[in-house]
């Protein structure tokens, strides 16, 4: 089974959906999903999987390429892009510590500042019961 597989795109979100295919490749990528080497679906593939728009795929792969966190070989394919090119740090970050990455991407990607972000999280830490309160 494809680690892509089980993603869906949430269109109530209000985040773009090549930006949230992008965000998803980014994190099976980090998270060990997909390994260097391996290659991803084509972007028509991609497309026709997700019911979204070849441009759509396209944007987001060229992003993630721009990014160094993939590869395209003419006539090949699209593969993920050996550790070095992704950045040292990656290698060694947990799926907390990568979720927590989305998260600001997503945020930032959506127009908030950092400030915002900081208060809106804990704004939502205040509200959180202890472990042994929850209903």
């Amino acid at each position: 089974m494809s680690p892509l597989e089980s993603f869906e795109i949430d269109y109530s979100s209000g985040l773009p959906v090549w930006i949230q295919v992008k965000n998803r490749i980014a994190y099976l990528i980090g998270s060990g999903a997909y390994v260097a080497g391996d290659r991803l679906p084509t972007v028509r593939a991609l497309a026709v999987d997700l019911d979204i728009s070849y441009n759509t795929v396209n944007r987001a792969y060229m992003d993630l390429e721009r990014e160094g966190y993939i590869s395209t070989r003419k006539g090949r394919g699209t593969f993920v892009a050996e550790r070095h090119a992704v950045g040292a740090a990656l290698a060694t970050d947990s799926p907390v510590e990568l979720l927590v990455d989305d998260l600001i991407r997503t945020c930032s990607n959506a127009g908030m500042a950092d400030d915002d972000i900081l208060a809106m999280v804990r704004a939502r830490l205040a509200q959180k019961k202890p472990v042994g309160e929850r209903a």
